[in-house]
This record gives structure tokens, sequence and C-alpha cells, in this order.
């Protein structure tokens, strides 16, 4: 049980840092390059989110 929480919590630990690095990256775009991918600028989070987090 015990084991099962730690490695929940680096799975966890990772996902968020991989979800910060999407984040930053995707912010240093501009909104012509934002558009080719399809996102406005406030959908960044939500996107960067549902891409790492949806796995589960």
């Amino acid at each position: 049980m015990a084991f099962d929480l730690l490695t929940g919590f680096v799975r966890d630990f990772r996902a968020t840092r991989r979800v910060a690095g999407e984040i930053a990256r995707l912010n240093h775009l501009n909104a012509a390059q934002l558009a080719d991918l399809g996102l406005e600028r406030t959908e960044i989070t939500d996107h960067a989110f549902r891409k790492h987090y949806r796995k589960r």
C-alpha cells in the first residue's frame, strides 16, 4: 500500500513537470503558431493538462 502511494506521488510529480514544460513551451509561441496548433492563448493550460493527465 505504501509503495502504491509512493509510485502514485512520483507519477503525479512527473506529470506535473511535463505540464509545466508544455505550458512554458506554448507560452513562447506567437498567436499564429498557436493557431497552427488549433489553440488560442487562453486554452494553453487546459490543453497541457488534458494532454498529460488524460491517460488515467
